[in-house]
């Protein structure tokens, strides 16, 4: 008897392969929804931690500069960070209350928590990074404006370069969180169809 598996391409072998469909426990999902919810919670918790050093910069802004437009701006970016973090919260509350009424099956709260994730991400950039880059970016045109009547512009430059480089790690972070997000997406949709 010959081998004939010897003449063939090891690629149309693998793919020759016959797929493996998993099916996950509900215990298994159950603990995929906490480590999700956990992620969850830790990105709110910088979020909280973004909108104090928003309202921390502001205040310091405030109080160092006397301009009433360059005040409005910074009470602006305040209070536009507070109610990001109202809405964003206010949101997360609601669909807390609404897991409790739903019963709680793995793949549901596993759903509930990707769609949180979902929108949380989606509401980064109106809630989070606009009031910070209008406070921090007021600011730095204040310190720019500020160095150049002393004639020590080039004394901001750590600041300007630091600036930059958070901006750039900002968008980098963001763009790797939406990929872990697809593929959270994707899984919840394998999940949804191996045990739906």
């Amino acid at each position: 008897m010959q081998d004939n598996s010897s003449n063939k391409d090891p690629r149309e072998i693998w793919q020759s392969q016959p797929a493996e469909t998993s099916r996950l426990t509900p215990e298994e999902i159950r603990q995929r929804a906490k480590k999700l919810q956990g992620k969850t919670r830790r990105v709110l918790l910088g979020w909280i931690t973004v909108s104090l050093l928003i309202v921390g910069i502001s205040v310091f802004g405030m109080v160092w500069i006397h301009s009433p437009l360059v005040r409005t701006i910074f009470a602006f970016s305040i209070t536009w960070s507070v109610a990001g973090q109202f809405f964003v919260n206010r949101r997360r509350r609601s669909s807390m209350l609404s897991e409790e009424v739903l019963p709680d099956t793995g793949l549901n709260s596993y759903r509930m928590e990707v769609e949180r994730k979902r929108y949380i991400s989606t509401h980064f950039l109106l809630c989070i990074f606009g009031p910070s880059v209008l406070a921090i970016g007021t600011l730095a045109v204040q310190l720019v404006s500020f160095a150049r009547t002393r004639g020590s512009i080039s004394h901001t430059a750590p600041f300007l370069t630091m600036l930059a480089i958070w901006i750039v790690g900002v968008f980098v972070i963001r763009m790797r969180d939406q990929r872990e997000l697809k593929r959270e997406i994707d899984e919840l949709i394998q999940l949804e169809n191996a045990n739906g």
